[in-house]
Formats: structure tokens, sequence, C-alpha cells
């Protein structure tokens, strides 16, 4: 199954069929100390409601998309999330505004509709330059002027362009599941969420927290995120401040942590 938006293809993997598709027997839990191998798969059908739509204007502008539906699926083959989640995507159109850039994809509830949504994505090493996916707790907007974020900031994992292939697909998907599997413990709730950014000199995985002013916790999501999303010593971790990117733009923002 393909789909675009805006010249934006969305991809079903070839080998799983338009009839089923594969998810994990449960969502992670925080009590692993690193996301765990595959586990055995449980297929089922995909049902018709658990499908990305668009509705697509005479420009070929994209005018609503509708969220996952999970309602006609039985309760005894679902895995609620702790929280739901929002995919987003920003397409980088330099002829647009920031936020006309950002576009709201689909919100998860379930480990069943964020593999529904997941196994349509392009892998994140396939995107264009200059274009992010992002992953946010529903109802907090992307950026910096959300209440939920303005106190927070981002730990970041740069990679080298010549990494892209090999390994920015593997951290983006650990990432994902560190979030929607509550690998935060007790913390969770400072983490917003996440953002993979694809550029031309290299790419960068971010993980957004709620505030950063509680250095302790701060600290420790960051030596955490390293674990859960299998981040070798090798690779840099280090944390800015919102508040210090929004006042530096064009300037590098001032590295508070490092884990």
């Amino acid at each position: 199954m393909n789909m675009s938006i805006n010249g934006f293809q969305f991809d079903r993997n070839d080998s799983i069929s338009d009839d089923l598709y594969t998810t994990p027997i449960s969502p992670l839990s925080p009590l692993e100390k690193s996301p765990p191998p595959p586990l055995p798969a449980l297929v089922m059908p995909l049902l018709p409601s658990v499908v990305i739509s668009f509705s697509m204007n005479v420009n070929g502008e994209r005018e609503d998309v509708n969220s996952v539906n999970e309602s006609e699926i039985p309760n005894n083959m679902t895995y609620p999330l702790q929280d739901s989640w929002t995919f987003w995507f920003f397409k980088n159109d330099r002829n647009s505004d920031w936020k006309d850039n950002l576009i709201e994809l689909a919100t998860v509830s379930t480990v069943e509709s964020f593999w529904s949504v997941f196994d349509r994505l392009k892998p994140a090493s396939g995107l264009n330059q200059g274009c992010d996916y992002l992953l946010f707790k529903k109802n907090i907007q992307p950026m910096w002027e959300d209440q939920h974020n303005r106190s927070g900031g981002r730990w970041c994992l740069n990679t080298h362009r010549n990494q892209r292939l090999s390994d920015l697909d593997n951290y983006w998907l650990n990432t994902l599941l560190s979030l929607i599997g509550d690998q935060y413990g007790d913390d969770a709730y400072n983490v917003n969420g996440c953002v993979v950014s694809v550029r031309n000199k290299g790419d960068r995985i971010c993980l957004w927290t709620r505030d950063w002013r509680n250095t302790e916790v701060t600290r420790w999501i960051g030596n955490r995120f390293r674990e859960v999303a299998d981040i070798p010593r090798s690779l840099q971790l280090t944390f800015e401040s919102h508040d210090d990117q929004e006042s530096k733009r064009g300037a590098a923002a001032k590295v508070l942590f490092r884990a």
C-alpha cells in the first residue's frame, strides 16, 4: 500500500501482505534494562479501520488526516499504551511558514495501532534533507512554545551521515519503543517526545523533556536514554535547554549536561 502527501510517500513493507501484519506479543516492560530482542509475532487481521487516510483537495494538498481508529479491534487483541502518542512530519518547504510545514499524521494508543502507523512510514534514513519525524504525547505540540515544553530541553544524539543507512533507523526505533513502552518509569511524566532530523552534514535524534531545572531527573533521563536506545559510549549525548536554543538562533546552544 502506498500513500503520498505533497510528495511525501508512505510505504508498507512489501514483505507484509495487505491483509496481515505482525506486532510484538506485549509492550516493552519498564523493568527491562534495554529493549529486548524481537518477540514471537502475533499475526492478526489488519482491520479496514486501522489505516491512515488523507483527504486531498484539487491542488493535491492535504485537508485532514484521519486518526487511527481502534474502536473495532477486540479488546482481547489490543495492548494499551500508558499514554497516547501523536506522529508528526516536518516537510521542510522553504516557501511555507514553519508551522505550516508541521503535519499531524496520526495518534496511537495501543501497540497494534503504533505498528500499523510505523509500518506505513518511510524509514528515517529515507527522509529528504531537512525533514523530520516527531512523536509526542497527545495534546503536546512539538514546539518550544507549548506550555509543556517551555521549561524543558532536549537530549541529543548526533550521528555522522555515513551512519544513516547503518545505524539511524535502529536508534530511532529504539527511541520510539522506549517512549511507548514506558521505559522511563517514574520519570516518564518528564519525557514529552522525540524527534529525528535528517540533515546534509549529519543526523540527529533528540529526546524532549518537560523541565530541565530538576537536574537529578534530567541527568537520569539522559543516562536512561542511552541505555534503552542502545547508544554506545563512543557517541556523545548532550543536553540543551529550549530557552537557550531559542535565544541563540543560528548559533550553538550551551551544553548543560552530558550522558
